[in-house]
């Protein structure tokens, strides 16, 4: 009997580490309808909280929590600070989560 060899590339620790570190960034309700609205295009923060019904100071936090991981990014127009997706990754993952039915409950 032949055993056949695992071909899958071994994943580090280390990135084990990052991945679950970047879907924590991803996994909170406010930062998703954050980036579902960004999916459209670019949206300053005031936009952002007005469209998402929530305070300015909560939608600022969750977008530095995105920013830091590189999920977004920022530019600046005069006094406002507009916000777009700069990931490819995080687009994809949202795209897919927004097709996918829920999980049937047992």
């Amino acid at each position: 009997m032949m055993v056949k060899e695992d071909k899958r590339e071994e994943i580090s620790e280390e990135l084990y580490n990052e991945l679950a570190d970047y879907l924590k960034a991803l996994a909170h309700p406010t930062r998703i309808r954050i980036l579902k609205a960004l999916l459209n295009g670019e949206m300053c923060v005031k936009s952002l909280w007005e469209e998402l019904g929530l305070q300015q100071s909560n939608v600022s936090q969750h977008l530095t929590t995105l920013k830091s991981r590189g999920i977004i990014t920022s530019r600046r127009e005069g006094a406002k600070i507009c916000y777009s997706v700069a990931d490819p990754k995080a687009r994809e993952v949202l795209q897919i989560l927004l097709k996918s039915p829920p999980p049937e409950e047992d």
